[in-house]
């Protein structure tokens, strides 16, 4: 066994390797093999081709995917937990909401693409009523300031106030003495003043909708409300 391992360690006889090509023969050799074996048509990029290097020892760390971030805003859910949404009888003051009807009017003079509200139609004959009327039922009316008209409950007829809350089914007012009032729409028509002598009559049952989704639902022209 001693002597077998021996010959292992041993260098290869000069016979054996004077048959086998050196470390300089290699690349010609290998030339001379592709030639030999690949066909005419590719023969003349058989130098380009074993020019190019790859590597073998790296690995392309895979793009981990962004996963898309929340949006900032609280959920209608997360509010509620919150208490965002509550507001006690006398938690806000009259005088300081109405900067909120300033930026209410000016938002109406974009929304309505008029300068004036004195120039709104006044009856159906005009040829702008329709779209006005559209836009008018589609509109935000946080901070609009109202009047109650006509109701089924009698004494809620007269109440005045800034709209600060519009929910699905009633109006969150508050009034000049600093009191906070929830209004059933479906019972109440409106008067929404625009302007000290310009106001737009405002049936509550057809606004009972969400503001966000109020703003893309499609109103029936033909349409005769009723309290």
């Amino acid at each position: 066994m001693e002597h077998s391992s021996q010959n292992v360690c041993l260098p290869l006889p000069v016979t054996v390797t004077s048959r086998i090509t050196t470390y300089e023969q290699r690349e010609q050799y290998l030339l001379n093999f592709l030639k030999n074996v690949l066909p005419s048509c590719d023969i003349k990029g058989i130098d380009d081709e074993l020019k190019k290097s790859f590597t073998f020892n790296k690995h392309k760390n895979k793009v981990a995917k962004k996963k898309p971030q929340k949006s900032p805003f609280l959920t209608i859910r997360k509010s509620i937990l919150l208490g965002l949404n509550k507001f006690g009888k006398k938690s806000l003051r009259y005088a300081d909401m109405l900067p909120l009807n300033s930026l209410w009017l000016e938002y109406m003079h974009h929304m309505l693409g008029i300068e004036d509200f004195t120039s709104l139609p006044t009856n159906s004959t005009n040829p702008h009523w329709e779209n006005i009327s559209q836009r008018l039922m589609k509109a935000d009316y946080h901070g609009a300031k109202v009047t109650i008209t006509r109701s089924k409950c009698p004494s809620t007829v007269g109440i005045k106030g800034l709209i600060i809350q519009d929910t699905k089914n009633t109006f969150r007012l508050l009034s000049e003495d600093d009191v906070i009032r929830t209004i059933p729409k479906v019972s109440c028509v409106f008067h929404v003043h625009l302007d000290e002598n310009v106001h737009i009559e405002v049936f509550g049952k057809e606004l009972c909708v969400r503001p966000a989704e109020r703003s893309v639902k499609k109103f029936k022209n033909l349409h005769i409300p009723e309290l």
